[in-house]
């Protein structure tokens, strides 16, 4: 221990604080590299049970009874082509329609159509920019 003490007195000052440096990291790597060593979480301790409803009780033939329809303001002849009329389209932007010859009317995939801008304005919709 002497002769390390004597080694950092007699070293620069720039090499001593080289020297003190290089000693701190050794000991913090080592000391955290000893440190996994000493805690080893165990397992969960898992136990497995047994389901406590007989599942060949259950009934799993369909529900019998016929579900509603959920009917929007589209026609009931739902054209998802939409050829020739206005295309609309709901989202996050809000309610657009789209008319035929529109930057957009192709890239359009409608969700209602209509067959006039009036139509269209009636049920909220705004007409596209472009």
């Amino acid at each position: 221990m002497k002769a390390y003490l004597n080694f950092i007195v007699n070293l620069k000052s720039d090499n001593h604080k080289l020297a003190l440096i290089a000693g701190y990291v050794l000991t913090a790597g080592l000391f955290f590299g000893l440190g996994q060593f000493m805690y080893r979480p165990d397992p969960p301790k898992i136990s497995i049970e047994e389901p406590s409803v007989d599942l060949s009780s259950i009934n799993l033939t369909p529900n019998q009874q016929p579900l509603q329809q959920v009917t929007g303001v589209a026609t009931e002849s739902f054209d998802p082509n939409c050829t020739g009329k206005i295309k609309g389209n709901i989202s996050s932007s809000g309610k657009i329609y789209h008319i035929p010859g529109g930057a957009f009317y192709d890239r359009t995939v409608p969700e209602l159509c209509f067959d006039s801008e009036a139509e269209a304005q009636a049920t909220g919709f705004r007409k596209s920019s472009r």
